[in-house]
């Protein structure tokens, strides 16, 4: 006959020290797997929203619009395109207001701002549309966060700075604040470009973040002859920038006035972040 009065079972010590390790465990692993997880997403959104700007664009091109005006306040002067990837040029262009109204009505929107030069009542500031990414009277200055490490916290987003120009790891950009859109599906599309036309895709929405380029902030820059995600050939300087333009944050600058770098936005370096757009549309 077996004898089970050696048998006993675990002590609370014992059980309270097993859950207590659970917990941390759980505390460090469960945050890691959900920003996985978040990444996932926001890279599918970013694909679907990419084949939509290419669709609209493909559509809208045919129709011989004047693609770009002269960034220089009347927005009414046509000019080509500036083709960034030759890094010789020192002409700032952006998109027209005629090819951008072509473009929008390829989205399902529910509301829009931008300049009144682009058919819009109300700039893109926070005063009045807290759905988009800028702030600043007239939504000169952009708020999203840079990829580099240790530039900006994803608890502190989307409260916003009181000054956009100065903020370490914010991205103040002019590349997005011509038009924007906010559609039904809650993601936001920014219409513009300082010194090159772009569009830029926040999939999410600025209300639901991080709010931070290359996580949930994407860009598109187009011409007269391709449109391509930033971080393609011809899409940056390759002198500036190591003849290649990374995604992660040991690379780029941690704020600057476009894509392209602080101070020549022509011939500067990427913001950190910002060519994770192309890496998500060609990776498996």
């Amino acid at each position: 006959m077996l004898d089970f009065s050696l048998k006993r079972g675990f002590t609370l010590a014992e059980v309270l020290i097993t859950l207590a390790i659970i917990g941390i465990v759980a505390a460090i692993a469960i945050p890691t797997v959900v920003q996985k997880v978040g990444d996932m997403q926001n890279k599918t959104l970013w694909k679907k929203k990419y084949s939509e700007v290419v669709q609209a664009y493909t559509e809208v091109i045919q129709n011989n619009y004047n693609m770009c005006v002269n960034n220089s306040g009347d927005y009414n002067i046509a000019t080509k395109c500036h083709y960034v990837g030759d890094g010789r040029s020192t002409a700032r262009t952006t998109l027209s207001p005629e090819f951008v109204e072509a473009m929008a009505k390829h989205f399902k929107y529910v509301n829009s701002c931008g300049f009144p030069q682009y058919g819009e009542a109300e700039y893109c500031s926070y005063y009045y549309h807290k759905w988009t990414g800028l702030c600043g009277g007239v939504a000169t200055y952009s708020f999203y966060g840079s990829l580099i490490s240790g530039a900006t916290k994803e608890d502190d987003l989307p409260t916003r700075p009181t000054n956009c120009g100065t903020q370490i790891g914010i991205y103040t950009g002019w590349d997005f604040n011509k038009k924007a859109l906010l559609l039904q599906d809650g993601s936001v599309i920014y219409f513009g470009g300082y010194a090159a036309p772009m569009v830029t895709v926040d999939v999410n929405g600025f209300q639901k973040g991080p709010n931070i380029l290359g996580k949930d902030l994407f860009a598109i820059m187009l011409n007269e002859n391709w449109i391509r995600a930033l971080g393609a050939e011809g899409t940056f300087n390759k002198a500036a920038n190591g003849n290649t333009c990374e995604c992660g944050k040991e690379y780029g600058v941690e704020r600057g006035q476009g894509f392209l770098g602080s101070s020549d936005l022509l011939n500067g370096t990427q913001v950190s972040g910002a060519c994770c757009s192309h890496k998500y549309i060609v990776e498996k």
